[in-house]
């Protein structure tokens, strides 16, 4: 028997049988890698995305052309999706120009009137007779209050469509990246995740609507109103609301993002030992295919991994574009606001001068109010992000 088989040894030593392997394995083996991750993709409810896509292609921000979001998931997936940050600043450059030239109509009216004002202001110096003047700049200031409120209507409008846009695009975001964090083994992060961010996602909007809007609103009609005679002062109850205002927003801020940092920390460790300890009890405990369903389980998992992290930058995409496009017409108004204001000081009334400053300084905390929000959002996705590709690490 031995001898046979020394024999044999001899045999295949002398001549070797040529072995071949299939060139297509590679081939076949993308190709199936790339089905499954496009069996994922198109299982996703991604259908309401379409009316974000839509709004961000008609603000002149758009990156995507036309495609839909299953076509921008599965480009970001396979490394196809281009984006030029050039093109993007060239088209947030032209917003903001539009805004101006669009407004121009409306600066143009109040340097009128403020120049007019200046003109009674000089009556009321060189007659001595205050109570001219003093009727004079009633009526011009009147006037200059009607269109500063019309635009800041129009300002808090787009803010609050912004924070609307936003909020419920997280809430249609959110449930599908805590599907895919379930489907690569985070079910620990995600039944913690999902009440605590869902809770926090869904009421920071109404939150912000409801409160911060009407402080904002406030402090403007009361910045105006310490401007219209010189015996009513209520210039310290006016930097007593900015101040509401941003320190209410600093403490949204600091307990959403301290909740998000609590969040993560453990559970990824844990989901990622639990992955692991399945992969090690199929490898071991089951019979001979127990190696070839660990192998299987890392190439689904890696699969829903990747897609995961498309949605997510998806996710980021579509956020910052619906954020960057209401906060450059926000950003125009407040230069409008504060360049008219330096450019009529030397010829009207300090009154108007520091009504026009007061509401550019209100038009500010609203613009970071706004961007907060986009910025709690995006440490959000990114936390679902990271926390999915550490679960993977640890495994």
């Amino acid at each position: 028997m031995k001898k046979s088989l020394l024999v044999f040894i001899i045999f295949l030593i002398l001549f070797p049988i040529q072995v071949k392997a299939e060139s297509n394995n590679n081939i076949d083996w993308y190709e199936s890698t790339k089905d499954l991750m496009s069996e994922y993709v198109n299982e996703l409810n991604t259908s309401e995305w379409t009316p974000y896509l839509k709004y961000i292609k008609e603000e002149g921000v758009d990156v995507f052309g036309n495609e839909s979001a299953v076509e921008i998931i599965m480009q970001l997936v396979s490394g196809q999706f281009t984006f030029s940050w050039k093109d993007c600043l060239s088209k947030l450059v032209k917003i903001f120009f539009r805004e101006l030239t669009l407004n121009l109509v409306l600066i143009v009216k109040i340097i009128v009137i403020a120049i007019f004002c200046g003109i009674f202001k000089n009556m009321n110096d060189s007659f001595n007779n205050p109570s001219v003047g003093e009727v004079g700049y009633f009526a011009c200031y009147s006037i200059v209050m009607i269109l500063v409120v019309q635009s800041f209507i129009s300002i808090l409008t787009i803010g609050k469509t912004s924070i609307d846009k936003m909020s419920n695009f997280m809430q249609l975001l959110f449930p599908v990246l805590i599907g895919l964090l379930m489907s690569i083994g985070n079910f620990s992060t995600a039944a913690i995740l999902q009440p605590a961010i869902g809770v926090l996602v869904g009421s920071i909007g109404s939150v912000l609507t409801r409160f911060i809007f009407p402080l904002i609103t406030l402090s403007a009609v009361t910045t105006l109103l310490n401007q219209v005679s010189e015996r009513i002062q209520i210039k310290n109850l006016g930097k007593l609301l900015n101040n509401l205002c941003t320190w209410t927003l600093a403490f949204i801020f600091t307990l959403f993002i301290s909740i998000l940092a609590i969040q993560g920390v453990l559970t990824a460790s844990v989901d990622g030992i639990t992955i692991r300890t399945a992969k090690f009890a199929a490898d071991t405990f089951v019979p001979i295919v127990g190696k070839m369903l660990s192998q299987s389980l890392d190439a689904i998992v890696g699969c829903a991994l990747l897609v995961k992290n498309a949605v997510g930058a998806a996710g980021l995409i579509i956020l910052t574009l619906l954020c960057f496009a209401p906060a450059m017409k926000i950003l125009s108004f407040l230069f409008l606001y504060k360049f008219t204001g330096a450019l009529l000081e030397p010829v009207t009334d300090k009154r108007i001068v520091e009504s026009l400053n007061g509401i550019g300084n209100v038009i500010s905390i609203l613009l970071v109010t706004i961007m907060g929000v986009a910025i709690m959002f995006f440490l959000t996705i990114s936390l679902m992000i990271s926390t999915g590709n550490t679960t993977v690490m640890f495994r």
